[in-house]
């Protein structure tokens, strides 16, 4: 397992004006080489105050699937063209969301370094749609 940096920056549409709000992450991670993906794991505690919650990602080439376990629990699959459904756990409740990728591009190296840019449609509780995009730097 390699101690690796990450950076994630996450856009969310937050107005039909367009308007975006951009939260930036940078943290120390650990890499694995599995047989057909990268897994990278991470503990949100310090980072987001989200006491207690760990992120593992689990990069292929053509998705991306993102777990987080503690205080909020959720488990996001990006795959283009594709749509997923997930129930978003938080200590205010469990809500249902509703998500489609719309771009999936991993341009990582054969040592998992490189970027994933993603751009997805979430749907919340049924109601609201926000367009928001990720981008992973890993270095």
């Amino acid at each position: 397992m390699d101690k690796i940096k990450i950076k994630i920056t996450t856009i969310q549409t937050i107005d039909e004006a367009g308007n975006e709000d951009v939260i930036e992450l940078v943290t120390e991670a650990y890499m694995e080489h599995a047989h057909d993906c990268f897994i990278i794991n991470y503990d949100e505690s310090d980072i987001a105050e989200i006491k207690g919650t760990k992120t593992r990602l689990k990069i292929y080439k053509n998705k991306l699937i993102m777990t987080k376990i503690g205080s909020i629990s959720s488990r996001m699959e990006f795959e283009e063209n594709k749509s997923y459904n997930n129930l978003y756990s938080t200590p205010y409740g469990t809500f249902d969301l509703d998500f489609s990728t719309i771009s999936y591009d991993n341009s990582l190296n054969e040592f998992g370094k490189g970027s994933v840019d993603i751009e997805y449609k979430i749907i919340f509780g049924g109601t609201d749609e926000n367009r928001n995009k990720i981008k992973i730097d890993i270095s």
